[in-house]
């Protein structure tokens, strides 16, 4: 378990709290490109790590990320004329660039240079794979992008979702990178029990984890540090002297990679990224792409299904805290493990339910924590080096290292998979 100091120093991210420091340093996904369509649309309000900030696309389809107060008498830039190539408040006036420079200022005399010396505050943003991404930290110090290979892909290869989540950022990755739970929560009841209807269908599988993911419930972690994070294999007994093997990965600071269809061609990679918006919410980003072919409609649809259903208008899911996930009693009991339909909603049940900041001293971790354990320890020990005035995490100034895939293989019982098969494994051809 964590003290309660270290679970405060890991959910804060706040400007100058240690952890909020260490997240600015990276490139940060926040908002679908397809929320500003186009040039001089409306602009959006969001909230990055408890900054209040408006996002627009001016005439020349730049994004700009401003903060929200205006500089001259803090009323709301969401409101403001999204025109010319400016986000102009609609209390006095005030214009604003990309850039945070101010460019009009029509309740001053024409005479004055006055808005030659105010500047809004104002954050980097770069635009790819569908995403739009902003850089908060220090100026002068932008990291590179993380090298992920569906950012070079066309857009007909990729799909994004993007769902609010109501707890801190940490408690979506600890979910992710837990590959023990979808034994349990994410099973049907035949597959928890091992029906032989159910072991037939398995055994029929040409997939590897359909195969065998349920054929163990108590796998054996391996978490590993790495330049990117943390590579995270589980291997599982799965009978007659063989194991199989599981790898996924986390990446700083808050990507999961957990499918990759590279690895077998003409099957989508997914992956997922919590993006703080506060220490008590952030959107859960689910990334499917095909670096092979563009994405069919069923993989849309499936995408999609994945995500679950969103309020209108709204990044809020349908099923949620206020209606109990629409649990299915019935459906608990002869359906699912859970009762819960959908995969991000049966997530994000137990996830929430938590609390929005889940009283990590409290926790009885098992065997199968491990990767949580360390994912944890490697996020507390580089937020305090970098306080103490460390140089930045070697994943925000070399996008590179995330060029990882998800690996699996199966192993006879005896024989060894070394550091370096692993490695081989999971480093793409």
């Amino acid at each position: 378990m964590l003290s309660a100091e270290d679970n405060a120093l890991l959910t804060a991210t706040s400007r100058g709290t240690a952890m909020g420091d260490l997240l600015r340093r990276f490139w940060v996904p926040f908002l679908l490109s397809d929320e500003l369509p186009k040039p001089d649309c409306p602009p959006v309000r969001t909230r990055l790590m408890n900054e209040a900030l408006v996002a627009f696309r001016d005439t020349s389809g730049r994004v700009g990320l401003l903060a929200e107060r205006c500089a001259h008498r803090r009323a709301s830039l969401f409101f403001g004329r999204n025109e010319e190539n400016g986000l102009r408040c609609i209390y006095h006036g005030w214009k604003y660039d990309v850039d945070g420079q101010c460019v009009d200022m029509p309740s001053e005399p024409e005479s004055s240079n006055y808005r030659d010396k105010v500047r809004q505050t104002s954050y980097p943003t770069v635009e790819a794979g569908g995403v739009v991404w902003a850089y908060l930290g220090p100026a002068g110090e932008t990291p590179a992008m993380p090298d992920f290979s569906w950012l070079h892909l066309p857009l007909s290869h990729v799909h994004v979702t993007k769902r609010l989540e109501r707890t801190n950022w940490v408690q979506g990755l600890e979910g992710g990178i837990d590959s023990a739970h979808s034994n349990f929560l994410h099973a049907t009841v035949d597959g928890f029990r091992r029906t032989p209807a159910w072991l037939e269908r398995a055994q029929a599988a040409t997939d590897l984890r359909a195969r065998y993911h349920a054929l163990d419930r108590s796998p054996v972690f391996l978490p590993e540090d790495t330049d990117y994070g943390l590579r995270v294999g589980a291997r599982r007994d799965i009978g007659e002297g063989t194991h199989y093997w599981r790898f996924t990965h986390w990446m700083m600071p808050f990507y999961n990679l957990f499918k990759q269809g590279s690895a077998k061609p003409g099957v989508n990679s997914q992956g997922i990224a919590w993006t703080p918006i506060d220490d008590h919410s952030c959107w859960t980003i689910v990334v499917t792409w095909n670096d092979e072919r563009p994405l069919s409609g069923e993989d849309i649809e499936a995408a999609e299904d994945f995500a679950g259903p969103a309020l209108p208008d709204s990044f809020l899911p349908v099923r949620n805290m206020e209606n109990d996930y629409m649990i299915d009693r019935e459906l608990q009991v002869n359906g699912t493990f859970s009762g819960i339909p959908g995969t991000q909603a049966q997530d994000m049940a137990v996830q929430e339910s938590m609390g929005s900041i889940v009283a990590r001293f409290e926790e009885h971790l098992g065997t199968s924590d491990a990767a949580i354990i360390r994912m944890r320890r490697r996020l507390i020990r580089q937020a305090r080096a970098l306080a103490d005035a460390a140089d930045a995490p070697l994943a925000s100034r070399d996008g590179s290292v995330y060029r990882v895939r998800f690996g699996e293989t199966l192993v006879q019982e005896g024989e060894e998979l070394d550091a370096a098969a692993r490695e081989r494994l999971c480093t793409p051809a």
